[in-house]
């Protein structure tokens, strides 16, 4: 990472975008879990932050077989897709060495 021309920052930058991925994940699920009738404000804001995957995995999610519809099935792939982004995120902005 110190190799790197913006190691530091480039982690920086990622660690706190996956923290936000998590932390909307987290906070979904357990409203999933535990509330009787959620409105997933959360869930809305995790599709949005994890754009550009989170929006084709909302949108792919009408193809998912009925006993697989599990909404927090879809929370972990949103999850997923912002912990994937994360990553990318790091790769690109740490630059060359």
């Amino acid at each position: 990472m110190a190799g790197h021309r913006n190691g530091r920052v480039a982690a920086a930058l990622a660690g706190a975008y996956a923290a936000l991925v998590l932390l909307l994940g987290a906070v979904s699920a357990i409203t999933l879990l535990t509330v009787q009738d959620p409105i997933l404000l959360s869930g809305v804001a995790l599709m949005v932050v994890t754009f550009p995957l989170g929006t084709l995995i909302w949108w792919g999610w009408d193809v998912v077989p009925p006993p697989l519809d599990d909404p927090v099935l879809l929370v972990g792939l949103l999850t997923g897709a912002g912990l994937l982004q994360s990553y990318v995120l790091w790769r690109v902005l740490r630059g060359p060495r």
